[in-house]
C-alpha cells in the first residue's frame, strides 16, 4: 500500500514537473499576444490537459500534435502569416497556441469559452444563444453533439461530445490553479 502511494505521489510530481518547464515560454508568448494582465497559468493547466505536457501526436485522427496539440492544417494560413512554418519545434507549438488563443477570445466573453471554442469550435456559441445567457452549465444544457469513438490498441472508447468539450474549459481551470495564484483585472475565466 505505501510504495503504491509512493509510485503514485512521484508520477504526479513528475507529471507537474513536465509543465513546469513550460512556464517561462508559455508566460512570455501569451504577454506577446494578450498583454501582461493574461493569467497565462490557464495556457499551462491547457497543455496538461491537451497532452500531458509531452510533445506528441494525437490519436484524434485529425493530426494534432505537440504539447499544445494543434491541427496545423486548420491553422496553417495565420500561422503561416505569423512566420510559423511548421509545429515541429515546441517553441512554435507554444507560440502557436497564444496566437490561436488570441484569435479565438472575445474580450466580452469568458476565457472559458475561448478555451471551449479551441477544443471544440464555435458550437459553443450556438449553445449559448441558445441558452440565452453566457453560463457554463446552461449552454452544456443546450449542447446536442452526438458522440466520438477512438479506437487506440484495439479498444474502442466513446464519449459523449458535449461532456468532452465543456469538461475541457473545468479541467483548464482546476490545472491553471496548480501554477500558482490566478489573478487579473482584465480576463475573467466564467
Amino acid at each position: 500500500m505505501m510504495k503504491a502511494l509512493l509510485l503514485l505521489l512521484l508520477s504526479i510530481a513528475l507529471y507537474a514537473g513536465t509543465c513546469a518547464n513550460y512556464v517561462q515560454e508559455v508566460r512570455r508568448y501569451h504577454y506577446a499576444e494578450f498583454g501582461v494582465d493574461f493569467p497565462y497559468q490557464y495556457a499551462i493547466g491547457q497543455l496538461q490537459q491537451e497532452s500531458g505536457c509531452r510533445n506528441v501526436i494525437s490519436i484524434d485522427g485529425v493530426g494534432s500534435e505537440g504539447v499544445s496539440q494543434i491541427t496545423f492544417k486548420v491553422w496553417k494560413i495565420m500561422l503561416i502569416a505569423a512566420g510559423i512554418n511548421d509545429i515541429k519545434a515546441v517553441g512554435n507549438q507554444l507560440r502557436a497556441q497564444a496566437i490561436i488563443m488570441h484569435s479565438l477570445h472575445n474580450p466580452k466573453q469568458g476565457l472559458w469559452v475561448t478555451y471551449q471554442k479551441y477544443n471544440g469550435g464555435g458550437l459553443v456559441l450556438k449553445e449559448i444563444n441558445r441558452a440565452g445567457i453566457e453560463d457554463w452549465q446552461k449552454a452544456k444544457d443546450e449542447c446536442k453533439r452526438g458522440q466520438s469513438c477512438f479506437t487506440y490498441k484495439g479498444k474502442t472508447t466513446c464519449r459523449s461530445n458535449c461532456e468532452i468539450n465543456y469538461d475541457y474549459s473545468q479541467k483548464i481551470y482546476k490545472y491553471g490553479g496548480e501554477y500558482g495564484s490566478v489573478q487579473s483585472t482584465q480576463f475573467r475565466y466564467w
